[in-house]
C-alpha cells in the first residue's frame, strides 16, 4: 500500500533530520530534501491515474478540455505551493513561506481567470433565456 510507503519514508526522514540537525544541521536539511523528493516520487503516479479520471470526465460531459487542464493546474499549483511552503516553514523562514503561499494564490486566481469568463458567459446565457 503506497500511503505506508509514504508515511514510512516521512517517519524515517524526520527522525534522521532530527537526529542529525544537533550535530550536522546542513545535512538534515539535504536528509529533509531527499525525504521530499522521494514522496513526491511516490505520488507522481497516484497524481496521473487522478489526471486521467479528469480527462475522461471531461471527455463524457463535453466539458471543454482547456478548462478541465487549467482545473488541473490550479489543484496542481495548490499541491505545490502548500508542499513547498511547509518545507520552507520546516527550515525556519515562516515569512517566506507566507510570502509563497500568498504568490501562489495570487498565481491560482490569475490561471483560473478563463473559468470564471466562461462561467459568467454561461449564466448571461441563462439570463438572455429568461
Amino acid at each position: 500500500m503506497e500511503l505506508i510507503r509514504i508515511i514510512g519514508v516521512a517517519l524515517v526522514t524526520a527522525l534522521a533530520a532530527l537526529f542529525l540537525k544537533s550535530s550536522k544541521p546542513e545535512l538534515a536539511f539535504a536528509v529533509t530534501i531527499a525525504g521530499a523528493v522521494i514522496i513526491l516520487l511516490f505520488i507522481v503516479d497516484m497524481l496521473a491515474a487522478s489526471f486521467q479520471i479528469f480527462s475522461e470526465i471531461a471527455e463524457n460531459t463535453g466539458i471543454d478540455s482547456s478548462l478541465v487542464r487549467i482545473i488541473i493546474k490550479i489543484v496542481a499549483i495548490g499541491y505545490l505551493v502548500e508542499f513547498s511552503a511547509g518545507v520552507i516553514e520546516d527550515f525556519g523562514s515562516k515569512s517566506i513561506a507566507d510570502k509563497l503561499v500568498l504568490a501562489g494564490k495570487v498565481i491560482i486566481f490569475a490561471v483560473s481567470i478563463p473559468i470564471i469568463q466562461s462561467m459568467l458567459t454561461l449564466i448571461g446565457g441563462f439570463l438572455e433565456l429568461i
